[in-house]
């Protein structure tokens, strides 16, 4: 049911592409409903003779030449002639950029169709969970609630030991998987309904097997099981710290957001855990409302985020002022749970409240190092949509260059991801350390200077990788490890 982005994804430190999304549109291109805050695309019906391949790359380089973030990254002289696809042109328009780390693989080409379908509704096709490999295992990090992984039994800190790929040779273990199929592109198949393969799996000291078959999935952005919690300082019970876990920045994660904080604020709770472990990011108008939220006592004039466009396009630059809601809560201290996979939307969120006299911290490992964002652009006529880096994001010191993460701009420290606790669960390590940083702050102990989880830069695997397959759809480029 779903189309799969037409490129071949190729991740490093198990995340990439992930976007941070607002709206523009070029010449060339149909005017898209805003991403970062509106409704749907628009209804131009498909038109063949509009969209060649020819008329793809001449749409590919029209945008990239007007709206590009790094337009001096671009390559002078560019034939389109020379290359077979619109994505083999992007790939050559984006080398220099991606080179420098600067746009890895984040621009990339979809479809209307499937990528309204995640923003507006959170919709993929799947079994519904999320992994990662340590060396040669498979471990489960979440299973979204009612999805054919939910109903098989599997949850977090399940370990997946071997596959059935129904065709005959039966459960291949997972050792091998990996050898073999390391991105587990042919272990989990394609992004379409129906397909099926049998899972052999342990968790809880006892193994399991079970057949799964792919079905249309809608993300819950707050995990009703456990992704609002209310907790207690282990040295200072009386005191109560807010917790919520954020997956994604959709748009159906706006209510959940408004319920978690109205709960808080009426129980007049000052300290926050906010656990973005996994997400890879998201629309602007989601993390402009997770800042609201967040900054009770700010005022209407204080800038909370900033996008700036390339200096041709500065005039679309665009300030957003902190606007508190009656759900508004005042923190004093707020711990950002992270990971190599938390990345766009959730950095964006991290830096702009970083400056204002709250007290910020992440807790984990460092994140991924993407201040850039996207803008959507259509060829007129054609269903081919294109995510384009065009803005990176500031805080009101004008902060915004944080490429290697953000643990050389924010406090850090370091904690593992324990995924065999539930997340949010107070022995979970990193929530026990988001716990104690709050109720100390000289318990934190440094990210780089903590053995084994300083986390690998460009270009290299990290002993934790999120498994993305080789053409990913766009809810594979945001959620890392989803199948």
């Amino acid at each position: 049911m779903t189309t799969n982005v037409r490129r071949n994804a190729r991740w490093t430190r198990g995340a990439a592409r992930l976007a941070l999304v607002s709206l523009t549109a070029v010449a060339t291109a149909a005017l898209v409903t805003a991403c970062g805050g509106g409704g749907g695309g628009g209804g131009t019906s498909v038109t063949p003779d509009r969209c060649s391949v020819n008329a793809e790359k001449q749409f590919v380089l029209d945008a990239a030449r007007s709206w590009y973030l790094f337009p001096e990254l671009l390559p002078a002289n560019v034939n389109i002639a020379s290359y077979a696809t619109a994505d083999d042109l992007l790939d050559a328009l984006t080398a220099q950029a991606r080179a420098q780390g600067k746009d890895r693989f984040y621009s990339y080409l979809t479809t209307r169709q499937e990528d309204q379908a995640l923003f507006g509704e959170g919709e993929f096709v799947g079994f519904g969970f999320r992994s990662r490999v340590e060396g040669s295992r498979l471990l489960i990090l979440d299973a979204f609630e009612n999805t054919p992984a939910s109903d098989g039994g599997l949850r977090r800190g399940a370990e997946i030991l071997a596959i059935d790929y129904r065709d005959g040779r039966g459960y291949v273990p997972m050792s091998t998987i990996l050898v073999n199929d390391p991105d587990l592109t042919g272990a989990f198949g394609p992004a379409t309904v129906g397909v099926q393969r049998g899972f052999r799996y342990r968790v809880g000291g006892a193994t399991t097997e079970v057949t799964l078959t792919k079905r249309l999935n809608t993300i819950t952005p707050i995990s009703p099981d456990g992704g609002v919690r209310v907790l207690s300082l282990p040295l200072n019970p009386s005191v109560q710290v807010g917790y919520v876990a954020l997956r994604t920045f959709i748009s159906t994660a706006q209510a959940p957001l408004l319920d978690a904080f109205e709960d808080f604020r009426q129980r007049g709770i000052d300290y926050f855990i906010v656990d973005l472990r996994y997400n890879g990011g998201g629309l602007v108008s989601v993390g402009d409302l997770l800042g609201d939220l967040l900054g009770g006592d700010r005022r209407p004039t204080d800038l909370y985020a900033g996008l700036r466009f390339n200096p041709a396009r500065a005039s679309n630059n665009e300030n957003r002022f902190f606007q508190p809601r009656a759900e508004s809560i005042t923190p004093l201290k707020i711990a950002f749970i992270t990971t190599g996979s938390t990345a766009s939307a959730s950095e964006m969120t991290i830096n702009s409240m970083d400056p204002w006299p709250v007290e910020v911290a992440i807790v984990g490992s460092d994140t991924f190092g993407k201040p850039v964002g996207q803008s959507a652009f259509d060829l007129s006529g054609c269903d081919t949509r294109l995510r384009l880096v065009t803005f990176r994001t500031v805080n009101v010191l004008e902060r915004g260059d944080y490429y290697n993460g953000l643990a050389d701009e924010v406090l850090d420290c370091a904690a593992d991801d324990d995924e065999g606790q539930p997340m949010g669960d107070p022995v979970e390590a990193s929530t026990a350390a988001a716990l104690a940083w709050i109720g100390n702050s000289s318990t934190c102990s440094a990210m780089t200077a903590a053995a084994g989880m300083a986390q690998q830069k460009l270009g290299v695997e990290a002993e934790r990788r999120y498994p993305v397959p080789e053409r990913p759809t766009p809810a594979q480029l945001w959620l890392p490890g989803l199948f």
